[in-house]
């Protein structure tokens, strides 16, 4: 009705009729695209890593999508951007500009703020700094830029501080490491966890969910606090070195948590160095890792380094810039991702000798891609 009635107005306005017929017919053409898109399920999305074979999100705009890590320093960057910029690169009137804030909150925000100013029209956006961004990000909503941040909980406003937030289910992925970690020790025992830099939103939200957990078994102790954790930076020579701090430390510890696949790697290599037998490890999957673990026939649980997020995360973007569709799940928007290994459920290693430590297999990206793609 409300169409019909603003039909009826222009009409008698006086607008000329052959270009409200044009609206109309535009309009039409728009709401047959959406028909026509196949909006893939969560599970779908998860069980091809985010890869579809629709360029429907490119439209037809010549725009500028604006690529930011707040890192972007090591491996995990490296597939990040790969999975966002090769995505982009299926759209031929899509241009790219890459930035990596290196760890620093101002230089970050920076990046945002440059973006804006050198007329992107889509951003994706790794908000490390988590409600500390919200200000840039909000403003370059302000300016008319499509911000999807992906990776790090932003902690906004959807709609006002970005367009949007893809990500996995943060929550849910601390809460199964804490309930595989009580099943593997069987209610009792020491545990670590290495959390990254200190202050990241994504590791403070993990350890309440653990301490949550381990709550209900008095048994179970998270040696590294209840609202703190080692802090690593995500690199693997400072997550081997506090590794063998706390194995100094602590004599006894029977499990490890961590969230990054790199650095799980790094903290068994710091036991294996110590003289230590491995013991029961959580983390997102990194070969190097899964390759060491079954050579020690060590319990593993992993999910997906979820990398491959950022394609989704680049075809809302890049969608909403161009006024299309994005064939995207509309709901959720935070993916519970499954084990990708499980030793105790019989989901077993995916070592592939052949490929590099920190190599992601989960992400289904190829070695040229990351090569190509991979970069700032």
């Amino acid at each position: 009705m409300r169409g019909l009635r603003k039909y009826a107005m222009n009409v008698r306005s006086g607008r000329p009729l052959i270009a409200v017929a044009t609206g109309l017919i535009a309009l039409v053409a728009v709401s047959a695209a959406a028909a026509a898109t196949v909006w893939p399920s969560a599970s779908q999305e998860i069980a091809r890593a985010g890869i579809s074979s629709s360029t429907a999100f490119c439209g037809h705009k010549s725009i500028t999508l604006a690529v930011e890590d707040g890192y972007g320093i090591n491996a995990w960057s490296q597939a990040s951007y790969a999975a966002v910029k090769s995505t982009a690169a299926e759209c031929k009137d899509v241009k790219v500009v890459t930035f990596a804030g290196g760890g620093v909150e101002s230089t970050a925000i920076q990046q945002i703020n440059s973006a804006v100013a050198l007329g992107a029209n889509a951003m994706t956006v790794i908000p490390d700094f988590g409600a500390a961004e919200n200000p840039a990000t909000a403003a370059a909503e302000k300016a008319g830029v499509k911000v999807v941040d992906w990776a790090v909980n932003p902690s906004g406003v959807k709609g006002q501080d970005y367009y949007d937030y893809i990500d996995f289910n943060n929550t849910y992925a601390a809460t199964r490491w804490a309930q595989w970690m009580v099943k593997a020790l069987h209610g009792k025992g020491n545990v670590i966890f290495l959390g990254g830099p200190a202050g990241n939103p994504y590791a403070e939200d993990q350890v309440a969910q653990i301490d949550k957990v381990f709550a209900a078994h008095p048994a179970m102790h998270l040696l590294t606090g209840a609202t703190s954790y080692a802090v690593t930076n995500w690199d693997p020579a400072t997550a081997q070195t506090v590794t063998a701090s706390l194995l100094s430390q602590f004599p006894v510890i029977n499990g490890v948590i961590t969230n990054y696949g790199t650095d799980a790697l790094a903290a068994d290599q710091a036991f294996l160095k110590a003289g230590r037998k491995l013991v029961p490890i959580v983390g997102l999957d990194a070969n190097g890792l899964s390759c060491l673990a079954k050579k020690y026939n060590e319990p593993l649980y992993t999910v997906s380094s979820r990398n491959w997020l950022g394609r989704i995360a680049a075809r809302v973007a890049i969608a909403a810039a161009e006024g299309v569709p994005n064939g995207e799940p509309t709901n959720p928007s935070l993916y519970k991702l499954p084990a990708w290994e499980d030793t105790l459920a019989g989901l077993t290693y995916k070592c592939n000798a052949s490929l590099p430590a920190d190599f992601y297999s989960s992400d289904k990206l190829t070695a040229a891609q990351l090569l190509k793609y991979g970069t700032n």
